[in-house]
């Protein structure tokens, strides 16, 4: 059946909640669910290289989904809606883990996921990190932990950073970056590579 161009104009042209309405319906017919979902507002992004998964953002609610039949793989950590767009998700280049960056009003946390045989995706236990030089520590504002890029398919560079007032002088403040390099053994076990002081 051919879709006229009519018909699409008509559906862009309704109020935002009756057009979203019929978008999905109408898509249901003629593109298939995994199609719609996106159209009707689900937001898909972060594509894996191979092209077989990618990250759906519905709200505060993200998942990896598999992108040939829309089915949910994994749920992830929910962010909360003024966060999910500081919000990330880095492949490895062979599409075999993940890291999830969830945002957040301290900076942000770090999740690796890595594939199951069967499709899935497990998590990744990271090692303890060294912690920084502080001094006179009054309150901490910021602990953050984000992935930066990988390497290669095991190896993975993330930013730690941490921030926090003086004891003794609330108005000054000092802050820790740390760029840490971790690898990923067969099994998936992490280790820490190296560590070097700011941004690398």
């Amino acid at each position: 059946m051919v879709i006229s161009k009519f018909r699409i104009l008509y559906i862009a042209g309704q109020h935002p909640k009756q057009s979203k309405k019929n978008t999905y319906l109408f898509c249901i017919l003629y593109f298939g669910a995994f199609v719609c979902v996106a159209l009707a507002g689900d937001a898909i992004k972060y594509r894996s290289p191979d092209g077989k998964f990618a990250m759906r953002l519905a709200g505060d609610v993200s998942e990896i989904v598999d992108v040939k039949s829309g089915k949910t793989v994994l749920e992830l950590e929910e962010v909360s809606g003024s966060w999910a767009k500081d919000s990330k998700l880095l492949w490895s280049p062979d599409s075999k883990y993940f890291a999830h960056f969830s945002a957040d009003r301290r900076g942000g946390s770090t999740t690796i996921y890595r594939q199951k045989r069967d499709a899935g995706f497990d998590k990744v236990a990271l090692p303890d990190f060294p912690d920084c030089e502080k001094k006179n520590v009054g309150k901490e504002f910021e602990a953050s932990l984000e992935p930066r890029r990988w390497l290669n398919a095991t190896t993975l560079v993330v930013l730690a950073r941490e921030a926090w007032s003086n004891e003794d002088d609330p108005d000054k403040t000092s802050e820790c970056e740390r760029t840490i390099t971790i690898s990923f053994d067969a099994g998936g076990k992490a280790s820490i590579k190296n560590t070097k002081k700011g941004k690398k």
